[in-house]
């Protein structure tokens, strides 16, 4: 990030009172995505280009969308992206800044967010992380004080979706547990699935580079995290890249099946999550990778 981005960023999240994190269009990553979410961001992108033409039948660009999708499938990626290629940048915002123990608080913290959203000239979009833990069902509540606090959050909630015209995303884990009527209020719902075969070797190609890592080791490795999220794959790249560079300092070994190993030793899948194979099938995932062409060229 830049000297200016930083400063930008800065300025960014003390005006809207410290709720979370800014990140810049310059900074956003383009995702990788199965071709029904890729198809349906292509139609989106290209209808918020084409303002004047649905303004003639009396329509306007979508612009709240809600992402849903097990952890680390890349429902933040995606959001800084579509807001990167609008040139704005993104508050990331963050559930424990918003909610409060004091009655009433939630609900103000709420409005002076979207106050001072509305407020940035240049225009900002808003992403709400683990939406499900603010926007929760009404129907659910049991009438206590706590519950009447949260449904106070929700009617705020409501009221601001209905004021903002800038882009609008919120993240869940769990879909079921968010009020209908804020339901209502998202044009879009996009689920972001686990990537499928073509995903992971493209996530692995992305993310082994600067090294030069031939078409039949990345796929090996693709197969070895066959069941993996984005996030958990961006890992295991990241082990190996390590490994490569550390791993003759450190008097490791540095071929790829002990690499894998040892990023299988150190990390795992979170609870209810796939099982990628490296972690269900240990021995046959080495024994794939050992055949693999290996080590690769650094790219200059």
């Amino acid at each position: 990030m830049t000297a200016a981005n930083s400063t930008e960023r800065e300025s960014l999240e003390a005006a809207l009172g410290g709720s979370g994190q800014v990140v810049m269009p310059g900074d956003a990553q383009s995702p990788i995505l199965t071709a029904p979410v890729r198809a349906a961001l292509h139609q989106w992108l290209f209808e918020m280009n084409a303002e004047d033409e649905l303004a003639e039948v009396g329509l306007k660009p979508r612009s709240r969308c809600l992402l849903s999708g097990p952890p680390g499938c890349g429902k933040t990626t995606l959001a800084h992206h579509i807001a990167a290629r609008l040139g704005v940048p993104m508050l990331i915002v963050q559930s424990h800044e918003i909610i409060s123990k004091w009655k009433g608080e939630t609900g103000q913290n709420v409005g002076k967010l979207f106050r001072e959203a509305r407020r940035q000239h240049g225009g900002i979009a808003l992403f709400f992380d683990e939406f499900d833990a603010i926007g929760t069902k009404r129907e659910n509540m049991s009438g206590s004080g706590a519950d009447n606090e949260r449904a106070a959050t929700t009617i705020a909630l409501l009221q601001e979706f209905d004021r903002f015209d800038g882009l609008l995303f919120a993240a869940t884990n769990v879909t079921g547990a968010i009020d209908p009527a804020l339901w209502r209020r998202f044009q879009m719902q996009i689920e972001i699935g686990m990537p499928g075969p073509a995903e992971r070797f493209a996530i692995v190609r992305m993310y082994v580079e600067p090294f030069a890592v031939t078409d039949e080791t990345v796929t090996a490795i693709a197969d070895a995290l066959s069941g993996a999220s984005p996030a958990l794959i961006r890992e295991g790249c990241e082990m190996i890249k390590r490994s490569i560079i550390l791993g003759p300092k450190m008097n490791l070994p540095t071929d790829l099946t002990s690499i894998m190993e040892r990023f299988g030793n150190s990390a795992s899948p979170p609870e209810g999550m796939p099982v990628p194979c490296l972690w269900s099938d240990r021995r046959g995932a080495l024994n794939d990778l050992r055949r693999a062409p290996w080590p690769p060229e650094r790219r200059t």
